[in-house]
Order: structure tokens, then sequence, then C-alpha cells
């Protein structure tokens, strides 16, 4: 029981540590894939996995989105063209950044943030891709 204690205080502090770093205000800017983590086995998909190793995502201050690449696939570039115009919020509770608009739900792209060892960790949902990430 003691152990149980242990584990849930250390989980609770290190949750309030992410809170604190994790703001709207430190997502704003332009954020550089630097690693792709998780690689995905479908061949399917092995071009929109070469076009993340070179992807940049742009969350501006007025909630504007923007996610380029130097190396546009076809389902990448089906990607980009679903977030044009499209707007970001963060979820502070669980942090999460919902990319959209009000007409859709903010439910074009789900990028979950994490930080495992100072590292930030953007892990895209609907491609179960994790994306080591660094702004720039």
């Amino acid at each position: 029981m003691k152990n149980y204690f242990f584990i849930l205080s250390i989980l609770m502090f290190s949750n309030n540590i992410v809170s604190q770093e994790i703001t709207q205000k430190s997502i704003i800017g332009k954020w550089k894939v630097i690693n792709v983590l998780k690689k995905i086995d479908n061949p399917n998909l092995k071009d929109i996995v070469k076009s993340f190793n070179t992807a940049l995502f742009e969350f501006k201050e007025n909630s504007d989105f923007k996610l380029t690449t130097t190396d546009n696939s076809k389902l990448f570039s089906m990607l980009t063209n679903m977030t044009n115009n499209s707007k970001w919020k963060l979820n502070k509770n669980d942090y999460v950044i919902n990319v959209g608009n009000q007409s859709d739900g903010y439910n074009i792209l789900k990028i979950i943030i994490v930080e495992v060892n100072g590292k930030i960790i953007f892990h895209l949902s609907e491609t179960e891709l994790d994306l080591e990430v660094q702004k720039v």
C-alpha cells in the first residue's frame, strides 16, 4: 500500500510539472520534427512517414495552424489540404491540441503532447505516429 501512495504522489508531482510547462503560450511557434519514434509497418503509409520526417507544425498566436513538409507525398498532401485554413486549440486538461474549426468541432487532427526525458513528443492519434519535435 505504501508503494501505491508513493507512485501516486510521484505521478501527481510530475503531472503538475508538465501542466506548468505546456500552455497555450508555450505551444505558439514552429515545431520541427527531428525524429519519427514509432514506425508504422503498413507499406501503404511509408510515404507519409517519410513526409513527417521533414514536417513543420506551426501554431500561430491567432490560433491559425499550418502543417508543411519538404517531402510532400500524396497522403501528406491530402492532410495538408484538410488542415488548410484551420485553427488550433489546446485542451489543458489532457494536453491535446485539436486542429480544425468550429464547424467540424476541431476534429481534423488530434495531437497529444507528451514530455519524456525533456523531449517533446507529438502523438498523432489518427496515424499512431510518435514524433519527437523541437521548437525552432
